[in-house]
């Protein structure tokens, strides 16, 4: 009888997770070297400073969420009574337990938001029950403390698909001339 795999059956999330871990995966230098043409040596202390400057902070696996089905990416801004400072510590709380969030900012600027979070989800009405089940019913009173929201659903780029490290790269590329 065939084994058949799936991208997320547990032992390739384990795998995935394990790849995440710091020390997991390190650079391949001979590759590197191919690529630059610099010495081993260079190669392997430039790596060694960009770690121990907290630069270079892990190695990873780059994953597409797309197939595994995480087709949405959206972002909701609040805007929070700041003055409840025991309300926005509950809202961090939940925020650090979900699984779902990318991440979550301050919003500065001319209009109302004063919060950013941004979420991975399956669909868009996974979306809505995720938020409404992990935050409006988890925070007492949630309507006093979320006086505004709004959310967005981001489509596939449609003019560039760059990650963070690659614009990072590009633009340290650009302040040094070395395009």
């Amino acid at each position: 009888m065939a084994v058949i795999k799936k991208i997320n059956d547990s032992i390739r999330v384990k795998i995935l997770s394990a790849m995440t871990r710091k020390g997991a995966v390190v650079p391949n230098i001979r590759q590197i070297k191919k690529i630059t043409g610099f010495h081993r040596a260079t190669i392997k202390s430039s790596i060694d400073f960009l770690e121990n400057e907290k630069f270079v902070l892990g190695y990873r696996p780059l994953l597409d969420p797309l197939v595994a089905g995480y087709n949405l990416k959206s972002s909701s801004y609040f805007q929070v009574d700041l003055s409840l400072k025991e309300k926005q510590k509950e809202l961090l709380d939940i925020l650090k337990k979900d699984k779902n969030v990318l991440s979550a900012s301050q919003v500065i600027s001319d209009g109302d938001f004063n919060i950013a979070i941004s979420f991975l989800s399956k669909n868009i009405e996974s979306f809505h029950n995720s938020l409404r089940e992990k935050y409006v019913y988890k925070i007492p009173n949630y309507y006093d403390f979320i006086k505004k929201s709004s959310s967005y659903y981001l489509s596939s780029p449609i003019y560039k698909d760059k990650n963070e490290i690659d614009v990072l790269i590009d633009l340290l590329n650009e302040e040094q001339g070395t395009e």
